[in-house]
């Protein structure tokens, strides 16, 4: 296993007392904003196997057709995801985007890792809404000009942006 850091942030209220110099506790004014990484045991493939040549998507029909044909449970949606041995509790939303980048990278398909904020994510995806405070892991793809999210746990597509 590799170590793998999570972020624990927690706030810290602090006032200065102008005059004794000392702190006072309980003064929502100064909030600090303090960052401690724990670390996490994730398993990380060592190597996998991609054919010489990848390529875009030619279509979103291609796209479609290929998520189509991939059940999430092939991903990791099961009791225990056989090729990792790793229990599903722990099988999160980085889990399912980095297997569906390399699902799509063994069949021979770009397909690139993204973070995602609330904001944006609750803005374009509609089959579920993630909440404040959070990030969350989807893929992306290009085909043509255009940029398209997938959520990797519903094959949700969104289209977010034309890159001419």
């Amino acid at each position: 296993m590799t170590p793998d850091l999570r972020a624990i942030i927690t706030y810290e209220i602090r006032t200065i007392d102008k005059v004794s110099g000392k702190v006072v506790p309980e003064d929502e004014e100064n909030v600090i904003e303090k960052v401690e990484y724990e670390p996490v045991e994730k398993d990380i493939p060592s190597s996998i196997e991609i054919p010489r040549s990848l390529r875009d998507f030619r279509d979103i029909d291609e796209l479609e057709q290929w998520l189509g044909n991939i059940e999430v449970r092939d991903i990791g949606s099961g009791v225990t995801v056989k090729e990792i041995n790793q229990d599903i509790k722990s099988f999160d939303c980085d889990d399912y985007a980095l297997k569906l980048q390399e699902k799509a990278l063994k069949d021979g398909y770009l397909m690139s890792f993204e973070i995602i904020h609330p904001s944006e994510y609750n803005e374009l995806f509609k089959q579920g809404q993630i909440p404040d405070g959070t990030i969350h892991a989807i893929n992306s793809v290009i085909i043509g000009n255009k940029v398209y999210y997938i959520e990797p746990k519903t094959h949700e597509i969104v289209f977010v942006a034309c890159l001419d």
